[in-house]
This record gives structure tokens, sequence and C-alpha cells, in this order.
């Protein structure tokens, strides 16, 4: 006798959405072979393929959104591997992030949920927070701070620095949260090299965190209060473009705001500095700088945003600078943002491999586009006993410049 299965799930927004997306999914497992929790756990529920069956589940009325449904789903990296592999093009991330949603509207906000909207929300409360964040994020061993501590001279908001020769136009920075509180170096060294390249570079005050972190907890009503209120900021600024020197920041604006904002409203031309530093750097002198350096691709980077090409073409445009590959230069460092705080154990797992592969290049440095894949991996090497340096690409064009700058002085 023919079994028939009565459907009495009910229709949820998940499911009208993006119910035949995830019925595209055929289980081949293209996606585990390159998932990092996957690869990390060996475990079929930390796959995409597995989180996919998980959503279906609940979807289908076959599962409830239990802490363990929900685990598995916080448990993603959002490194946009499984996307990238998926031959059935389902868009896993998205689907993951609308489940987050459905959870939260479902069963309200968690604790860590509130904490994070509400420290987000608030510069004071950053601040406060930064003081908690090597404990919050596992980070022991410093790792977490960049070099030189503190605003440093004229880094503060509302700073602004003017090209030494005609300039090609007008840029905002936007830092984001990791540069703004954590490596601030990173954001010194963007505005040196923006103001080498011939821009007027602006430090806006007032802006917060671009939302990122409350997308990934399923909080999309405070993440599209973030983008309002940033967008609205920006938007009144006299500047030709948005620079930001972290691909999370970047990929946010580019590929989130415009689903987050009001319809009509246009979201800020948004630039990663490799696209600025890419088309900006030629005919600039550039002293020599001897290393040999490995570069590890930010997943927001590299596939969320399609500029490891520029990256590395910008590095390898460095006189003296030996570019040498990492295998699987690609996959994620296990950083993920919220994901290492709540699953600090799987996201070490990850780093630790990530680790293993920089070391195998014998580079006396690894270069990274992405100030949470720097404190990420500067974490993993101080783990396995490495004293390889962590810079992102922004530091080793300044180091370039100035070198230039001081043989000309010499010279003249």
């Amino acid at each position: 006798m023919k079994r028939v299965l009565h459907d009495t799930a009910p229709c949820s927004p998940l499911r009208e959405r993006y119910g035949k997306e995830i019925s595209r999914c055929v289980k081949c497992g293209s996606c585990r072979a390159v998932c990092p929790p996957s690869i990390a756990e060996r475990s079929e529920s930390l796959s995409a393929r597995g989180r996919m069956a998980l959503i279906k589940a609940v979807i289908e009325g076959r599962l409830p959104f239990s802490s363990r449904v929900k685990d598995r789903l916080a448990s993603c990296t959002s490194c946009l591997a499984c996307e990238a592999a998926c031959p059935s093009n389902v868009p896993v991330t998205e689907i993951i992030g609308a489940a987050k949603e459905e959870a939260v509207r479902e069963s309200g906000h968690g604790v860590v949920n509130q904490i994070v909207a509400s420290s987000l929300k608030s510069d004071v409360a950053m601040r406060f927070l930064a003081w908690l964040a090597p404990f919050v994020l596992h980070y022991p061993g410093g790792s977490i701070q960049g070099k030189g501590l503190g605003p440093g001279r004229g880094w503060r908001p509302g700073s602004e620095f003017v090209a030494n020769e005609k300039a090609r136009g007008r840029v905002a920075l936007f830092p984001g949260c990791a540069i703004s509180h954590f490596q601030q170096d990173i954001g010194r060294s963007a505005i040196t090299v923006l103001s080498a390249i011939g821009y007027e570079v602006i430090v806006p005050e007032g802006l917060k965190c671009c939302g990122r972190p409350l997308l990934s907890l399923g909080d999309r009503k405070n993440a599209e209060e973030l983008a309002l209120y940033n967008s609205t900021l920006l938007s009144r600024l006299e500047v030709d473009a948005v620079v930001t020197a972290c691909a999370s920041c970047g990929l946010t604006f580019k590929r989130e705001y415009p689903k987050l904002l009001p319809p009509g409203m246009k979201t800020p031309r948004m630039h990663d500095i490799h696209e600025v530093m890419h088309r900006g750097l030629s005919g600039k002198a550039l002293g020599a700088v001897q290393k040999t350096v490995t570069f590890h691709d930010p997943c927001h980077l590299g596939r969320g945003q399609g500029l490891s090409g520029a990256a590395r073409e910008v590095l390898r445009s460095l006189p003296g600078l030996m570019l040498v590959e990492m295998k699987n230069a690609d996959r994620c460092c296990g950083f993920g943002g919220v994901m290492r705080i709540t699953h600090g154990g799987l996201s070490n797992a990850i780093a630790a491999d990530k680790a293993a592969m920089i070391m195998q290049t014998g580079a006396s440095a690894v270069v990274t586009g992405c100030p949470g894949c720097r404190m990420q991996i500067t974490e993993a090497l101080r783990r396995a006993g490495s004293h390889i340096e962590v810079v992102h690409t922004v530091q080793i064009v300044e180091e370039t410049l100035t070198r230039a700058e001081r043989r000309a002085r010499a010279a003249g």
C-alpha cells in the first residue's frame, strides 16, 4: 500500500521564498568537499548539504527549530565556498541567513543577539566591548590588536587628509568595527596609501557597524536600521566614493545593502581598497621590499567580490616582493564573525589547517585583505608556535611607498 504524506507545515516566508531553491539541492556532496566546518569535523550536519536537509525538514514540518538545528545554522562561516561549488546554483548562504531570521521570528532574540545588537548600535558600548573582545573571541595571545594601539596621529573620526598632488577625487574611508576598535594600524595605512595615490580622504564621524554580525544572527530588523543609518550619513557627504579595507564590510554594502535599504534608496558607492590600489598604483614610485610572502584570500574578498586576482596583481607589482602560493589559499580561515564567538573550538580547528598551509610555504609573512582574517590567522600561527608576520595588503603597499619617499629625499 502506497503511503501518502500530508504536508501540514505552515506556509512560512522561508518556505514561500526558498522552497524551490532548497529542492534544487541534489545531495551531490560537492559542497561537503569544500565546507570548512565539515572538513574539520567530518560531520554531515555541518556541511551545506546537511544544513539544507535540516532547513527542508523544518519548513516541511518534520522538525522544529530546535536548539540543535539553530546550532548547525550558527556553525556556518558564511565563506560562500558551497555556493561556488554547487552545480545547481543553490544560494546556500542566503537560505541559511533566511532560516536564521525565521528562527528569530519564531523564538525571539537570545541573550547573545540582544547584547550584540545593543553594542553594535552604540559607539560607547563598542569601545567598552573592545576591552572584552579578546575574551569573547577567545584570543588570549593579544592577536586582536594591531601594531600601534590607540587612535594615533590623525586617525580620529572627522579627520581630513589632503593629497600632496592634484587630487583624483575625494573619498570617505569606512573603517568598520574591526579597524576602528582593534586593527587601527590598517586604517592608518589605508589613509596613507589613498593619499599617496592622490585622493583627498575623510574619516566620517558617527559611522556604525555595517550590520553583518546582526545578519549572521538572523537579526534583520536591526541590520536594516544600521544600513539605513550608514547610507543616510554617507549620502550627505560630498565624496566620489566610499572605500573600505574590510572585505566583509565591502561585501555587506555591495550584496546586502540593496536588500536591506527601503525600495528606491541608493546604496552608497563602495570600493574595496584593493580595487583602488589596482587602478591607482600604476606609475607610482615604489621602493623595494625584500620579502617572501604568501596570500590568504578572504572569503568575502575573493568569492564575495571577485578581487583575488586584483589583490595578487597589486602584490606582484611591488619591487622585491616574492609571492608564493599556499595550498588552498582561498579556504576559509575559520573566523566567521559571530561564529568565532559561538563555536570557538570549531573555529580553531579550521584555523589550525590554515596555519599549517601557511607555514609549509616558507614565507616570512602572510598577507590578507581582511582585518578579521588577520586576527584569526595571527592567533592560529601563535598557537602553532610560529612567528610569521600577518599584515593587510595595504600595509605592504604603504611600506613600498614609504621606502620610495625616503629614497627620493636622500637623493634630493
